[in-house]
């Protein structure tokens, strides 16, 4: 597509959207001898590679000019480019910071209070971390009342366990902090078995530790970083009711703003869970804009709590990486999944014929 010219035309006529790229923890293998995630990481050096690649392509510019942008406050700038983190992992700061300092290139941070004000990591870690240290292959996990079996004659299999335990916890329509206590118990109940538990290695552990609030008072002194709420407890917006979303919204941004001495405008929607009500709340509430992880572009017009986003690509050869971060992948995929599901209609429709 790039010989063709497919991907140059794709660009210039998506030239004033405005493209957000998020990611979550970066760090690499074997920089820590003690564990190493089931969920994937960026690696810095790729980071390094990604962001040196996509400078002779892009302009990068801060979430604050993009809403400006997108809001016609002022005019967009041509193949605009927007970096953002998720949850607030230290190692952001300490491997993708001097990345975006050496292109200058700013980004975005959105923090979960909750976990920075008790020290504690986020369950999804806590789980993993606990599922790699006991002996669990055979065993089966009750989780909302369906049995989850765990694999692990290889990483693979474990990972793939492991996603299974995630996605049947989640697929419960219930209130998250009861599927929280759920899980947790569950890797409370390992951690007793292996004497091991992640909280005691939270502090210095480059993968799952996060940022501390003096540490977040330090990095916003950096033109570069500002941050954003993640809530105060990662829950899904989506599910909960007024009530908690409202507390959830202000007391976050009252922590950040209270820490930093900077207005918190920001939001970043957890676990791709998000509602017009949560919006509405978020808008009341005092936040500028709203971010989701749904897949595409943003136009000048767009609800400014609804913006989209892209994963930045990991893995692929740097025309992959123009291809995926242009949105032209999703579109295809869009197209791809327009195609199959109509097809699905037309068989369905000449069987009942």
């Amino acid at each position: 597509m790039r010989i063709s010219g497919i991907i140059r035309l794709w660009r210039y006529f998506h030239r004033f959207d405005v493209i957000i790229l998020v990611s979550h923890s970066t760090m690499a293998q074997g920089n820590n001898e003690d564990w190493v995630p089931l969920r994937s990481s960026l690696d810095p050096k790729r980071l390094e590679e990604t962001i040196g690649f996509l400078s002779q392509y892009y302009r990068f510019v801060s979430l604050r000019d993009a809403v400006d942008m997108l809001s016609g406050l002022k005019p967009v700038s041509p193949y605009s480019l927007v970096l953002t983190f998720d949850d607030g992992y230290r190692n952001n700061v300490n491997y993708a910071l001097p990345v975006l300092q050496q292109y200058g290139a700013p980004a975005t941070i959105f923090l979960t209070t909750g976990h920075i004000e008790k020290r504690k990591p986020f369950w999804f870690d806590r789980l993993d971390y606990a599922l790699q240290n006991a002996d669990v292959d055979g065993r089966e996990f009750l989780i909302g009342g369906k049995s989850i079996g765990i694999n692990t004659r290889d990483r693979e299999s474990l990972r793939e366990s492991y996603r299974r335990l995630r996605f049947a916890a989640k697929a419960v329509s219930r209130d998250d902090r009861e599927m929280i206590r759920e899980l947790e118990k569950i890797a409370e109940a390992l951690e007793k078995e292996s004497g091991k538990s992640i909280g005691d290695i939270f502090e210095k552990d480059p993968w799952s530790g996060v940022l501390n609030w003096e540490e977040v008072r330090k990095t916003a002194n950096e033109v570069i970083l500002s941050f954003g709420s993640h809530t105060v407890n990662h829950i899904r917006l989506g599910r909960a009711d007024d009530d908690v979303i409202f507390k959830e919204l202000t007391k976050s941004k009252k922590m950040i703003e209270d820490h930093t001495g900077m207005k918190c405008w920001s939001l970043c929607y957890p676990d791709e869970s998000y509602s017009n009500r949560a919006a509405e709340i978020a808008r009341k509430t005092g936040y500028v804009c709203a971010l989701t992880i749904q897949e595409g572009l943003n136009k000048v017009g767009d609800d400014n709590m609804f913006f989209r986003r892209i994963y930045f690509p990991a893995k692929g050869s740097m025309d992959e990486v123009l291809a995926v971060v242009s949105g032209l992948t999703c579109a295809l995929a869009r197209i791809r999944k327009r195609f199959r599901n109509d097809l699905a209609d037309t068989r369905k429709l000449l069987r009942r014929n």
